[in-house]
């Protein structure tokens, strides 16, 4: 019978959905887009490496207002000898690889083409044990060429595409660097853009002692330790471990703080959760709104409804429809009119974010994409299931009230 009255009116019944639809929309299109936000850019932070810590003069997160500021300028940079100073500690049975980087800018130049401000990352060779280079040609600098500062480089995408555009295949070329002349051994694949810029595309790998040696002694102070503990090692049990190691290299007293920070991704995982489970609460006080307007629409559209029935509820009555029979009915009505209307509102989210993902992928290139997850699938019947209840039990609650006599004299 529910059923029957929404499909008797039709153009009310649609109008009402409509308001319902585009509460739930805004509401899951929020959600929607906090959970892409959050799930790429903890996706481009774990791209930094699983199970590894990084030793580095600045604290990520968390260092508390506790600890000023300068405190963290005066403390020296990590060193290269640093790195073969663990390797010779205890510790190094914990470690599955460990690297020095560093980074610079320069204008890099081949033939007649040039990138102004290029990223040149210096690394020692056990860093491609760490993190997955999607090398597309060529290979990666062995230790020899890391221990004599061999003039050679690894390119990413952009930067071969800049540099060389007609050619598919740089690996063999030759670049300037620093005014130096470098090789390229290998081709990093495309990663497209993401949304914290975490990839290689701009960026050209050389040998740490080759950029030391081509950027001179500033080339230290953008430096930092990646050290990869070994698969039945816990990352906190190698952080501990490292942590009395450094006090041990840099020779601290126990009543000394630390003068390094150990970084963990966990850290920016944790960080990015807390600050997005704010944004999504604040996206959903204003969603809220729109579907409260859509609530008052179901709201009247029942009141209307009840009212333009209230002779048949009296029949009912009379024929022994029971109050609770009469409550359901109404409420029903509500019910399946909301979740129709949040199933479009869902429909229309789902819709936009195919189309907006068609368009990063083959207008701009960037592998950022919007997800309409089951969680939010369901959130979102859950609203329109509950607005529902809410606008229609007060109208459900006055028709089983109705006295029959009366009901049935009412015109």
């Amino acid at each position: 019978m529910a059923l029957h009255s929404l499909v008797n009116n039709k153009l009310r019944s649609f109008l009402s959905l409509l308001g319902i639809a585009i509460g739930i929309f805004c509401i899951i299109l929020v959600f929607t887009i906090v959970d892409s936000l959050e799930s790429n850019i903890k996706s481009s932070v774990q791209s930094l490496g699983k199970n590894v810590v990084y030793v580095d003069k600045w604290q990520w997160a968390g260092g508390g207002s506790d600890y000023p500021w300068w405190k963290y300028v005066n403390r020296p940079d990590i060193k290269l000898q640093e790195v073969k100073m663990v390797k010779a500690q205890p510790i190094n049975e914990m470690i599955e690889a460990i690297s020095y980087t560093s980074s610079e800018s320069s204008t890099v130049k081949a033939g007649k083409n040039s990138i102004d401000g290029a990223n040149i990352n210096g690394y020692t060779s056990e860093f491609a044990k760490i993190q997955e280079l999607d090398i597309e040609n060529g290979r990666f600098f062995n230790e020899l060429e890391d221990n004599t500062g061999a003039p050679i480089a690894v390119v990413g995408a952009n930067v071969a595409k800049s540099l060389f555009p007609e050619s598919k295949v740089v690996v063999g070329q030759t670049l300037t660097v620093f005014g130096k002349q470098v090789t390229i051994i290998g081709q990093l694949k495309n990663q497209g853009d993401n949304i914290i810029n975490i990839d290689f595309d701009d960026n050209v790998l050389v040998p740490i002692k080759f950029l030391r040696y081509a950027a001179g002694d500033g080339s230290g102070r953008n430096s930092n330790m990646i050290i990869k503990a070994k698969d039945n090692v816990s990352i906190d049990a190698l952080t501990e471990e490292l942590r009395g190691t450094m006090r041990s290299i840099r020779r601290l007293k126990p009543v000394e703080d630390d003068n390094f920070s150990l970084n963990k991704i966990s850290f920016l995982s944790d960080s990015i959760g807390v600050f997005f489970k704010s944004v999504s609460s604040f996206g959903l006080i204003i969603g809220m709104f729109s579907l409260l307007v859509g609530g008052f629409g179901v709201a009247n559209i029942m009141f209307v409804s009840v009212k333009e029935r209230t002779n048949q509820i009296g029949i009912q009555k009379s024929l022994g429809a029971k109050n609770e029979f009469i409550l359901v009915q109404f409420l029903t009505e509500a019910v399946v009119l909301s979740i129709v209307g949040g199933l479009l509102g869902i429909t229309l989210t789902w819709l936009m974010s195919m189309g907006a993902n068609y368009f990063l992928e083959h207008n701009m290139e960037s592998t950022f994409r919007f997800v309409l997850t089951s969680s939010n699938f369901i959130k979102g019947l859950l609203f329109a299931t509950s607005i529902g209840l809410v606008a229609g039990i007060i109208p459900a609650y006055r028709a089983s009230r109705l006295v029959p006599v009366e009901a049935i004299r009412s015109k």
